[in-house]
């Protein structure tokens, strides 16, 4: 056990990982809002309804807005790091 621990000490973060993971998590969550905010305008785009101003919306509340970034945030960057991992592993492949 105590040669596992140490082990895991051994992985250093650096500051432009974290800086990237930053990134991801904000460019998630801005998605996943816009996602969000477009299924809650989109009764507007039904014939008779006016887009602007914003006439017919579902009302989603504040706490569905933040509850559901932040899922999608979550879900969108464990996405990304997936693809960097497949893009990693497929350049790693390549070299050999």
């Amino acid at each position: 056990m105590r040669r596992y621990i140490i082990k895991l000490r051994g992985f250093k973060v650096t500051k432009r990982e974290l800086i990237a993971d930053i990134i991801f998590l904000v460019t998630a969550a801005l998605i996943s809002l816009l996602a969000l905010f477009i299924f809650d305008i989109h009764w507007s785009f039904y014939p008779g309804e006016t887009i602007f101003p914003l006439s017919k919306t579902v009302g989603l509340t504040r706490n569905i807005y933040v509850t559901c970034s932040l899922i999608g945030s979550v879900v969108g960057f464990i996405l990304i790091k997936l693809f960097l991992i497949g893009v990693k592993e497929d350049i790693t492949s390549r070299k050999k």
